[in-house]
């Protein structure tokens, strides 16, 4: 006998309440399944167009890129992904831009680019038909460009010249005529040291405590002042460009990372640290016991490059003060001819720079220099006498030269190499 029963209607909802949570489920475990399989594939084109964008930057080193026409690169190996390579100038370093592109997907990367020369020289010396005096315990280590005329020892205040040999590598002779910048930087930096130079993006008001990090990708921005900014307790970093018509103090307390500084006279004071671009037209001062990193880029160019460049004050147009440590690149351009004493980048004792040092006139160095030199002629100041084309206890160094290391350009080479990546 089969006995009928009635299921309560509470017991069907429970039923069916389960069965939707079991469908409910199912569908999101779907879901989940289909979405990370999509975040897979875009991770992997990400992937795909990061190497792209890096591989794009390097490979445009073979090619010839104008500034303002980028060019394309195809191909990546078939993956449907097409590059875009273009460069401009941020102050005086080349900065490209890599652009990849995928459908809807983009990856952008930027870097300041330089020249890496395996075969960087120790020292070129301008042959203005005189010999080169070494004296002291001055050291030579690397190949040198020197005059017909060759190199002497010589004595001041007598003192003599400590070393068995003269030069610790290849003697080649040197030019009358310095091998000029590549023109691009030539013409960067008589822009931004001449007078109707204004910087352009958007304007903020310097003030104590001012923090401003600006990337790359997007607007300028300028910090700027009639005559005199004083930037103390700052932090500046990425895509800033600080700009006055007399001068900058750069106090100690701030923090300057990739902007650019403009300005007729620039005096950064002493224990500053740092990364940056300093761009004068009269002088340039880095006080004592700064350490100034990798690419900082210090230059001076005189405006109306006169035939009677004559230094009556015997201050240096770039003073680079002991115990300071630079890594990076150092300029002074004047084309004008020397009557008398010339202008001069001057190094003082304890003071390293690990980079290139360029100067169509002279230089005094004391201190170290861990790379290469270029210079019109060397000068040393004693007790009261000037002694011309004298390297006094100065040492130059291009073996210890970082591999890494990509530097100045010259008219004769192109960029081949990665100075910094941005972001």
């Amino acid at each position: 006998m089969i006995i009928f029963s009635k299921i309560k209607a509470g017991a069907l909802q429970f039923v069916l309440f389960i069965g939707t949570i079991i469908v409910l489920l199912l569908f999101a475990f779907i879901l989940i399944n289909q979405s990370h399989s999509l975040f897979e594939k875009q991770t992997d084109i990400m992937v795909d167009l990061v190497r792209a964008s890096d591989n794009a930057l390097i490979e445009s080193f073979s090619m010839t890129v104008q500034e303002g026409n980028g060019v394309d690169l195809a191909g990546n190996q078939g993956l449907g992904i097409r590059s875009n390579v273009n460069k401009e100038y941020w102050g005086l370093l080349e900065k490209r831009n890599s652009v990849s592109k995928k459908g809807k997907l983009q990856f952008e990367k930027s870097a300041f680019v330089g020249y890496k020369n395996p075969d960087l020289p120790a020292l070129y010396l301008r042959d203005d038909n005189r010999p080169m005096v070494i004296v002291g315990d001055a050291k030579i280590s690397g190949d040198a460009y020197l005059p017909e005329r060759g190199i002497k020892i010589g004595n001041i205040q007598g003192h003599g010249y400590a070393r068995p040999q003269l030069v610790y590598g290849n003697i080649h002779q040197s030019e009358a005529q310095l091998t000029e910048l590549c023109s691009n930087v030539d013409q960067q930096l008589k822009l931004m040291t001449g007078s109707m130079y204004r910087p352009k993006g958007n304007s903020v008001t310097l003030k104590q405590g001012l923090m401003v990090k600006n990337s790359f990708k997007e607007e300028t921005i300028v910090v700027q002042g009639s005559d005199y900014l004083d930037l103390d307790r700052v932090t500046l970093i990425g895509n800033v460009v600080v700009w006055a018509m007399d001068k900058i103090h750069v106090r100690a307390t701030s923090q300057l990372r990739d902007v650019i500084l403009v300005a007729p006279q620039i005096e950064i004071e002493q224990g500053t640290r740092g990364a940056f671009q300093a761009i004068a037209s009269e002088r340039i001062v880095v006080g004592k016991g700064s350490n100034l990193e990798y690419p900082t880029l210090l230059a001076v160019h005189e405006k109306n490059g006169s035939d009677q460049t004559v230094n009556t004050l015997r201050d240096s147009v770039i003073a680079i003060e002991s115990g300071s440590s630079i890594a990076g690149a150092i300029i002074y351009s004047n084309k004008g001819k020397s009557k008398g004493m010339p202008k001069y980048i001057g190094i003082d004792r304890e003071a390293t720079i690990i980079g290139e040092v360029y100067c169509d006139q002279a230089l005094e160095l004391k201190g170290n220099i861990y790379g290469s030199v270029t210079t019109g002629s060397f000068i040393s100041f004693e007790n009261g006498n000037t002694y011309l084309n004298h390297l006094f206890n100065g040492t130059i160094n291009s073996e210890l030269l970082p591999d890494e290391y990509c530097g100045l350009v010259y008219d004769c080479e192109t960029t081949n190499g990665i100075a910094k990546w941005l972001y």
